[in-house]
């Protein structure tokens, strides 16, 4: 049985709980939640970006159904060890799209029974694909939270 999506509020509390505003440059610009299963059950993108693969339209399938066969394997695999193991893995997949190629670099966090995906999208020359400063209008919710 799926797991409710969470609400912007939601994800914003977490990410404060995680995150202060002078770690723009790390804040990751999409984040995908994923069951026991490695079914993605909730994403959120804190910061408008596209998403290569479909964003939303993921949930309810799991990671070898979405993304091409060895960056499927590959994140997998990362899922898995994280699972088991109950420690943070980090992993770099190489995507193309239409248009580009990109790396996404995933850091995965057990959370729960599943597990929880921080992507940052970089280039292939390394520069991120998205630089955030803590100005950003899309943290304003990482400074409320400062005064908690």
């Amino acid at each position: 049985m799926a797991s409710a999506r969470w609400s912007k509020v939601t994800w914003e509390v977490l990410l404060s709980q995680i995150f202060r505003p002078e770690q723009a440059f790390f804040f990751p610009h999409k984040i995908f939640r994923w069951n026991a299963n490695g079914i993605y059950e909730d994403c959120f993108f804190p910061v408008p970006c596209r998403h290569m693969l479909g964003g939303e339209d993921l949930i309810g399938k799991s990671i070898q159904d979405v993304l091409p066969k060895d960056a499927g394997r590959t994140l997998y695999q990362g899922f898995r060890r994280t699972r088991e193991t109950q420690i943070p893995q980090e992993l770099q997949l190489v995507l193309t799209g239409e248009q580009e190629t990109r790396v996404a670099v995933i850091r995965l966090f057990p959370f729960q029974q599943g597990v929880l995906g921080f992507v940052t999208d970089h280039f292939m020359d390394g520069r991120p694909a998205l630089i955030l400063t803590p100005q950003d209008p899309s943290l304003a919710f990482l400074k409320s939270s400062a005064n908690l």
